[in-house]
C-alpha cells in the first residue's frame, strides 16, 4: 500500500470526482483510476462506486477514509520530525483550543518566546479533543482534562476570572480583589452554562449556598463586556478589559477564582519529548504571567483615595 495512492484516494473523497482529484494531485486521470483499482484489489474490497453523477464511497470506503487520513498524516508528521532532527527544518506543532485561549495565551506566548507552535486552530472547548483524535492537530488545550488514553498536563495556575464594570460603578471605587459575596446584589452578566467561566462561577456559588440568577447570558464575552459598558450590570469574564471597563479579580476566601487549562496529546506521538518540553515552558510562562494576563494589560479600577 503506497502513500501516494492513499493520497489519490483521499483526493477523490475530497473532490467527489476522478477528474478533479487527478487535477489536484497533478496526475493523469486514467492513472489515478488505475492506481485506485489496484488498491481495491490489494485490500480485497470496493472502496469507490463509479456512477454517472460521479464517485461515491461504499460502506468499506467510508470506513477506510479515517485510516487513510491517519496513515498519510503520520507519514507527513514523521517526515517533519526527521527533517527537524537533522536540522533541515524547525519542528512545527499544531494546537486546537478555544478562540480566547489563542488570543490571550497561545499568541502572546509565541510572540514572546517563539517555540515549536506553528498554528492554533480555534474551536469550542468540547470539540478540542475531537480535533486531536481526528489527527488535525498535535495538541489540544481546553478547560477540561482530556479523555482517558491521552497524555495530559495541567497548565500553569489557570486563567483568572475578573469582574468588570465602568469606572463610575460602586465596585470599581473599592479596588483590590472582589470577594464572591461582594458580587451579590449587583446585576451579573455572564456567559451561559456551557462556558467554563459560568461553570466555575456556579460551582463556587453553589458551595456557598447561593444560586446565580444572571441578568444577561450572552454567548460571547465581548458582548458581556459591551452590556456592562452600557450600564446593564457587571460582567464576569476572563478576557482582557475593553470599552474602558475596570477589572477586579474575583476571589473566594482570599483565593483568586480561576479556570484551569489542560493539554492533551497522543502518548505515542513521534514528537512526544518535544511536546512535553514545549508544554512545560508554556505552563511556566502562564504561571509567571498570571494565567496569560500580561503585567500592565489589565485595566485597574481607579484609586479610591
Amino acid at each position: 500500500m503506497e502513500l501516494r495512492v492513499l493520497r489519490y484516494f483521499l483526493a477523490v473523497v475530497d473532490t467527489g470526482s476522478m477528474t478533479a482529484a487527478a487535477a489536484r494531485v497533478h496526475v493523469a486521470q486514467p492513472s489515478v483510476s488505475r492506481q485506485l483499482r489496484s488498491l481495491e484489489r490489494e485490500l480485497g474490497a470496493e472502496l469507490l462506486r463509479r456512477t454517472p453523477a460521479g464517485v461515491e464511497l461504499t460502506a468499506a470506503g467510508r470506513r477506510f477514509v479515517p485510516v487513510a487520513r491517519d496513515l498519510t498524516l503520520r507519514a507527513a508528521r514523521g517526515t517533519e520530525l526527521l527533517r527537524a532532527v537533522s536540522g533541515q527544518s524547525p519542528l512545527r506543532l499544531r494546537v486546537a483550543c478555544p478562540a480566547s485561549t489563542i488570543t490571550h495565551v497561545m499568541a502572546p506566548f509565541v510572540a514572546e518566546l517563539g517555540g515549536p507552535f506553528s498554528d492554533a486552530r480555534g474551536c469550542e472547548p468540547d470539540q478540542v479533543y475531537d480535533r486531536l483524535t481526528a489527527g488535525e492537530v498535535d495538541i489540544g488545550i481546553s478547560t477540561g482534562p482530556p479523555p482517558g488514553g491521552m497524555a495530559a498536563r495541567r497548565l500553569g495556575g489557570g486563567r483568572r476570572i475578573s469582574v468588570q464594570m465602568p469606572g463610575g460603578h460602586a465596585l470599581a471605587a473599592e479596588g483590590g480583589d472582589l470577594e464572591l459575596a461582594g458580587l451579590l446584589g449587583h446585576p451579573v452578566i455572564v456567559s451561559g452554562r456551557a462556558s467554563a467561566v459560568r461553570r466555575t462561577l456556579d460551582t463556587a456559588l453553589y458551595e456557598q449556598g447561593t444560586p446565580l440568577r444572571p441578568a444577561f447570558e450572552p454567548q460571547s464575552e465581548a458582548m458581556a463586556q459591551a452590556l456592562a459598558a452600557a450600564g446593564h450590570g457587571v460582567c464576569v469574564v476572563v478576557d482582557h478589559p475593553q470599552f474602558d471597563l475596570c477589572a477586579r479579580t474575583l476571589a473566594v476566601l482570599g483565593r483568586p477564582l480561576a479556570i484551569s487549562l489542560y493539554a492533551g496529546w497522543d502518548p505515542d506521538h513521534y514528537a512526544q519529548a518535544e511536546i512535553e518540553a514545549a508544554l512545560r515552558e508554556l505552563s511556566h510562562w502562564l504561571t509567571a504571567n498570571d494565567g496569560g494576563r500580561k503585567p500592565g494589560s489589565r485595566a485597574e479600577p481607579p484609586d479610591a483615595g
